[in-house]
């Protein structure tokens, strides 16, 4: 029994060519299979990680504006011009308009969302960015393709509106210029 194995070890049969090629073509065709289905997850996984948090960018600046809306409750709304935003102001029991108490949300040419309050740009110290949760890193809104309306009756023919709906539609790019992910919202809100 012995013998059988040691003279099927000292046999000296090798692979032959033929052999040798067939053996490394199924090897480059399961692997280059392999690599791609690999390489394609990855990036997969990079475009979805990228929309999903295009899309946690969009709910904050909905989240923001809404906010505001909701905290400051305006007596008067104004459109600001090419639906780039609006202001919202307060009156007092005379029906005065109080300057000194308005909110302006605004987008703003750099492609950014800002959220300016009268008295805080007015404040002796104001904060260094109380709105840094409006801000896009690493991304931009899409100014020709966003904007911010104002939709409902003027007040008795004045230009402000005292009820009303503030339509956002929003475009939202995150990336650099070669590799550039984009996400368009919309939302409605009533005041």
């Amino acid at each position: 029994m012995r013998n059988r194995f040691v003279k099927r070890w000292k046999r000296e049969e090798g692979v032959t060519l033929i052999e040798l090629l067939a053996v490394l073509s199924l090897m480059g065709i399961i692997l280059g299979v392999i690599s791609t289905t690999i390489f394609f997850g990855f990036r997969s996984y990079d475009q979805v990680a990228v929309e999903n948090r295009i899309r946690e960018e969009g709910d904050v600046l909905m989240s923001s504006i809404i906010t505001e809306l909701y905290a400051f409750a305006p007596d008067r709304v104004y459109a600001l011009p090419n639906g780039t935003g609006f202001e919202m102001y307060h009156v007092d029991e005379l029906g005065t308009q109080q300057a000194g108490d308005k909110v302006t949300i605004v987008i703003s040419p750099q492609g950014q969302l800002e959220i300016q309050k009268a008295n805080v740009l007015n404040a002796e110290n104001p904060p260094v960015d109380p709105y840094q949760a409006t801000r896009i890193s690493n991304g931009s809104i899409v100014s020709g393709l966003s904007s911010i309306t104002v939709e409902g009756e003027t007040a008795g023919g004045f230009d402000y509106y005292t009820t009303g709906l503030i339509n956002i539609k929003l475009a939202l790019r995150l990336g650099s210029d070669s590799g550039q992910s984009q996400l368009q919202l919309e939302s409605r809100f009533g005041f």
